[in-house]
């Protein structure tokens, strides 16, 4: 397994290529299955990205580490996540949904968008662990993000239309 680690240039993230990305999202309908879920992210090769704020309590409640938070937008609830040999840890839905409007094409400031796009982009081998328990999506379908089922479906639609390598565990 390649390690790499992303270097800055001229305001852009590169990444060095590496086997696979996990990306786990969602908590676990039921709670019971969060150690499973956070323990086969954990055992997955390759780089790592969590997608979600409670997905991110959820994994670091379960390994009990202490995350830093970085509150990077007051308006939508965004924030920046830091824990460690995590690869980027942020909020879900706003994310994911940025992140398929980079893949598709479009350009957008959301820089945890732009880090998860740019990691999409450099694997060919993307493992998506998404958990299916019912979240508020009021603010969210105010503000016309998509909920986490169905922004993954549409960029698992993506990936698997780009010849990427997809699986999907759903908890």
């Amino acid at each position: 397994m390649i390690i790499s680690k992303f270097k800055k240039k001229e305001n852009k993230i590169l990444y060095n290529f590496c086997i696979m990305l996990t990306i786990l999202t969602g908590l676990p309908k039921n709670n019971k299955k969060d150690s499973i879920a956070c323990r086969e992210f954990l055992e997955k090769k390759g780089r790592k990205a969590i997608c979600g704020s409670s997905t991110m309590k959820m994994y670091c409640r379960e390994l009990n580490i202490e995350p830093k938070i970085e509150i990077i937008n007051e308006g939508l609830p965004q924030a920046r996540y830091h824990i460690f040999d995590i690869d980027l840890a942020s909020e879900g839905a706003i994310t994911l949904n940025y992140c398929y409007k980079i893949l598709k094409g479009n350009q957008t400031d959301n820089f945890e968008a732009n880090i998860l796009a740019n990691l999409i982009k450099e694997h060919k081998d993307i493992h998506f662990i998404i958990g299916t328990a019912q979240t508020d999506t009021s603010l969210y379908k105010q503000n016309n993000i998509l909920p986490r089922i169905e922004i993954t479906k549409k960029i698992i639609d993506y990936l698997n239309d780009n010849n990427f390598s997809v699986s999907v565990k759903y908890f």
